[in-house]
Order: C-alpha cells, then sequence, then structure tokens
C-alpha cells in the first residue's frame, strides 16, 4: 500500500524519462530495457551460424594470397602489405578480436538464431 502511494506522483514524461511530481529523474528510459518497441528492427548476425571453417573464409584476410590483393589493391599497396609485418601482425590481431567477439555473441544469443533485434540497423 505504501509503494503504490509513493508512486501515484511518478509519470513517464514525453521525452521517455520517468519524474515524480518535483521533476526529479527517476528512470531515463521507461521500459525493461530502454527501447523503442516502435523503433526497433530484427536483424541476423551473418558471425552466428557459419562453421568455423565458413566463418574463417568469409572474414580472415590473408595476406599470402598475392593475386586476389592485386584484385583488391593498387600496385604500391600490394608491395607495401606483402613485405609488412606491421600489417600482418595487425590482420592477426584483428582476426583475433573478430573470433572472441563471435565467442561473446554465440554466448549472449545461445539458441543459435542468428535473427536478433536492435535499435539500429547494423548493415546499413
Amino acid at each position: 500500500r505504501r509503494l503504490i502511494k509513493a508512486m501515484e506522483s511518478v509519470m513517464v514524461s514525453y521525452d521517455g524519462t520517468v519524474r515524480n511530481s518535483v521533476c526529479q529523474l527517476i528512470q531515463l528510459r521507461y521500459g525493461e530495457d530502454g527501447l523503442d518497441g516502435c523503433a526497433v528492427e530484427f536483424q541476423s548476425l551473418p558471425t552466428l551460424k557459419p562453421s568455423n571453417k565458413a566463418f574463417e573464409k568469409g572474414f580472415r584476410f590473408d595476406l599470402s594470397n598475392e593475386r586476389h590483393l592485386r584484385r583488391i589493391f593498387t600496385e604500391d599497396v600490394v608491395k607495401e602489405l606483402i613485405g609488412s609485418a606491421q600489417a600482418l601482425a595487425e590482420l592477426e590481431s584483428e582476426w583475433d578480436g573478430l573470433q572472441k567477439d563471435r565467442q561473446v555473441l554465440r554466448a549472449v544469443f545461445s539458441k543459435g538464431d542468428n535473427k536478433v533485434v536492435l535499435p539500429c540497423n547494423l548493415q546499413r
């Protein structure tokens, strides 16, 4: 009963915040997750479903494939990349980060479904 009495003055403002009768902020966003149900979108995360081999094929950049490099980059860039240990180290670091992020995503979305609801479109 005391809780109901205390909540009588609480209301959701036009800016989406929850405030009491003297305009003190109680909650920044109304709702359990803070996302506007009208603005969320279903999206697929392409890194969740594929096998490890398919994931590596799609997301790992291979500096040893010179023919592939020549199709993407100019000759100057290819020469710089082929001899660069720093570029190789950075690409390996990026690959390790992608693998770790994939493991985290698989833990969060453990059902294995790659369709998720997010407030912004990642592809766009």
